[in-house]
């Protein structure tokens, strides 16, 4: 890889952004390592940008700092575990403004930077995206299936440009996203009126899935072999779960009592 090839990563501080960057770094890249905090130790070829990808000035200004990208990576994003009924508006409208803004806001303001008839976007959505939505975890699903359809139209648009978009749906890995996730739900099986007992089975299920994460190195590796592509595809899944692959192929009917059956 060309030394002068370069990738914006957002989210980089997290478990996957950072393998993602020490990854990319190790392969040759001039990388830029975009979270709300300081990259700590970054390795040779690696820059920290300070960047909020829910505030436009802030997006706009690390813009105009940086040159010609040759590949933006989509990794900023936040979990919580909720009932629809439960979550507070503020965290709700927070989960939208980081999953799905965030990656708008980055496109828009980065966009003249990437180069024209050649550049890349790749977008990490979650294996959840192009599923049904899980009780207590649809919170998350949603901002994800909309962020998948935003990619999807997205895709279609700059392919026109020839630039490529390329969405990943990864499954468990073992990150910060993970941990965020086991204490999310903790916290609704302690704070849940309505649903107490049920967000405990509940949570008990999802952490034998968790237990099938696999290191973010291994995703990160996946992920540059992906960007080395000559004409990467539009959409890649990692590490999926067959479980939940079934469970959304049901029927509703059939999946609310396979969920009465497991959780009442």
């Amino acid at each position: 890889m060309d030394n002068n090839t370069t990738v914006l990563i957002t989210g980089a501080c997290g478990g996957l952004g950072r393998a993602a960057a020490f990854a990319f770094a190790e392969k040759g890249y001039r990388v830029f390592a975009a979270d709300v905090r300081a990259f700590e130790d970054p390795p040779e070829g690696v820059t920290g940008v300070i960047m909020d990808v829910t505030d436009d000035s802030s997006v706009e200004s690390a813009a105009g700092k940086l040159g010609p990208l040759d590949l933006i990576v989509h990794l900023a994003g936040i979990y919580t575990m909720d009932s629809f009924i439960e979550i507070p508006t503020e965290s709700l409208q927070r989960m939208i403004d980081v999953n799905l803004m965030g990656a708008v806001r980055v496109n828009r303001a980065f966009f003249p930077n990437v180069r024209m008839g050649s550049g890349r976007i790749i977008i990490v959505a979650s294996e959840l995206a192009p599923l049904d939505p899980l009780p207590f975890n649809g919170i998350y699903s949603v901002t994800k299936r909309a962020l998948d359809g935003y990619a999807h139209s997205l895709a279609l648009e700059l392919d026109l440009l020839g630039i490529r978009v390329t969405t990943v749906y990864p499954g468990a890995y073992g990150d910060g996203m993970t941990q965020a996730a086991i204490r999310s739900m903790e916290r609704m099986s302690r704070e849940s009126k309505l649903y107490p007992d049920v967000a405990e089975r509940f949570r008990r299920i999802v952490l034998s899935e968790i237990g099938k994460k696999k290191p973010p190195k291994k995703f990160a590796e996946r992920l540059v072999r992906l960007a080395d592509k000559r004409k990467p595809p539009f959409r890649v899944f990692m590490n999926n779960s067959l479980k939940l692959g079934l469970f959304s192929a049901m029927p509703i009917g059939l999946q609310a009592f396979v969920l009465r059956r497991l959780l009442k």
